[in-house]
């Protein structure tokens, strides 16, 4: 074995530049040998057309060609990685494999499986912070515990990245390029079909695969983020920063975003300090699924853990109405079919779908939350799962259970002229805007479009006696 020589993982971190793992690899090895791992046990669940296999194939074809610019080669494997990482190490003799650290249950298994194997061979994984600017234990109550309030957290949160400047650092690899190690055989990449998927048009998508496609997003979101306050949630209008891929697939560092917009813009203005704080609800997330992992499969809290969702037939027919964007609410069916189409969905409109699923329909969030991770381009476990335990009021810092999304008052105050619904939905392009916020006021249904599929009161009234059964039930059980 060759204690100098060492592999570089690169996984949920697809970019040469900034990049803490491939950071520490080059300044403590002689020789560093980059790999990405296909990893079968996820690819082997999905469609063969899947636009987020298809951002990562373009993506890693990206950073191998500036690996190879700065004299290193990135090597192409596919398989599970608890059994390819190990084999890869023993075959080239790496002393140490260098990645960035997932904070997802699944994810910490599987690297405490890769480090358990590789001990065995005197071999060792080292991780690093890199796809949050602060992890894990890094922001704490004064009591030493973890926050589970996200407003303490934030501002705990904004006072550390105040005092440490060391968290916006810049990894550059460029000056320590002699330590790539290019000498090893594989293939920069697999061919998509070989991996069993089918090429995608990702342009056509406004998806842009690389460091060279994020780039390209932030410079846009730079020059519009000051009004991201104002706007944020107009549904008709690109307002938001469509970095959530970006920042999912990491193809460029949240170090670098934020060092680039503090040169660019007032950090301290309404619109960049709104854009922090959703920034933030990503790391607090990420903290809370690290800390509590079971929030993966399960409620926060306990007491809503046995809420009487609405099931069997009835249950399904609601649940495949909502899939199909065929609610008969047209802001709800915009939004999905706007998810279905393009993977895409306006943040707004996540929140008025999912409310609409959990409190309208009274169906299991997780079951949505399930749906949208087969769906979203931007699929990130910790985000998705306390983004609809925060709108079903089941997590650590939810909305309360008696707060309902009126999809027809959410469709009028953020789509008031019917704009996106006309846009996702055009067969309706011709019907009043007013009539398409509460198209069963109409006197005449409209032409080819299904009635609601529940009585929007009826359903408000049934959601608030669901939680207050749950909560009735919790404390007979705590007593």
């Amino acid at each position: 074995m060759n204690e100098q020589r060492s592999i570089f993982w690169m996984r949920r971190d697809l970019r040469a530049h900034d990049n803490v793992a491939l950071h520490a690899a080059l300044s403590t090895s002689d020789e560093v040998v980059c790999v990405f791992v296909y990893d079968r046990t996820i690819l082997d669940e999905l469609p063969r057309t899947d636009r987020r296999v298809a951002f990562i194939h373009a993506s890693v074809a990206e950073a191998g060609e500036v690996i190879a610019r700065l004299g290193g080669k990135l090597i192409a494997l596919e398989g599970d990685p608890s059994r390819v990482i190990p084999d890869f190490a023993r075959r080239i003799g790496a002393g140490r494999v260098f990645a960035n650290e997932d904070y997802e249950p699944s994810a910490r298994r599987r690297d405490q499986a890769i480090a358990t194997a590789l001990a065995r061979d005197g071999r060792d994984l080292v991780l690093s912070k890199d796809q949050v600017l602060l992890h894990k234990d890094e922001v704490l109550s004064k009591s030493g515990t973890p926050y589970t309030r996200f407003t303490p957290y934030y501002n705990a949160w904004l006072h550390r990245l105040g005092q440490d400047d060391e968290v916006l650092g810049d990894y550059d690899p460029a000056p320590m390029k002699e330590n790539f190690d290019a000498s090893v055989d594989g293939v920069p990449n697999i061919p998509l079909d070989q991996l069993g998927f089918d090429e995608v048009d990702l342009e056509n998508l406004s998806l842009y695969p690389g460091t060279t496609g994020a780039r390209r997003v932030f410079d846009e979101f730079r020059g519009k983020v000051g009004n991201y306050l104002a706007l944020r949630d107009a549904l008709p209008l690109p307002a938001t920063s469509g970095l959530d891929i970006h920042l999912r697939f990491g193809t460029m560092s949240i170090r670098e975003i934020f060092r680039e917009l503090g040169k660019h813009a007032d950090v301290h203005a309404a619109g960049v300090r709104a854009w922090i704080r959703e920034v933030c609800w990503r790391e607090y997330f990420s903290q809370l699924i690290y800390h509590v992992p079971r929030v993966a499969d399960g409620p926060y809290l306990r007491k809503f853990a046995e809420l009487d969702w609405v099931g069997g037939k009835l249950g399904e027919e609601r649940m495949a109405a909502w899939q199909s964007a065929s609610t008969g609410y047209p802001i709800v069916d915009a939004a999905m079919t706007q998810l279905n189409t393009t993977g895409a969905m306006h943040n707004r409109a996540r929140l008025i779908a999912a409310s609409f699923l959990v409190k309208t329909l009274g169906v299991d969030w997780r079951r949505g939350e399930a749906y949208f991770a087969l769906r979203l381009n931007d699929y990130d476990q910790a985000s998705n799962n306390g983004n609809w335990q925060w709108v079903a009021s089941t997590g650590a810092d939810a909305q309360p259970p008696y707060r309902i999304f009126n999809p027809s008052a959410q469709s009028k105050t953020h789509d008031p002229d019917a704009t996106y619904i006309k846009h996702w939905l055009p067969a309706l392009a011709p019907i009043d805007a007013g009539h398409l916020h509460e198209p069963w006021k109409r006197e005449s249904p409209i032409p080819d479009y299904p009635a609601p599929v529940v009585d929007l009161v009826a359903s408000v009234e049934e959601c608030k006696r669901r939680y207050a059964r749950a909560s009735v039930r919790s404390r007979t059980v705590d007593s």
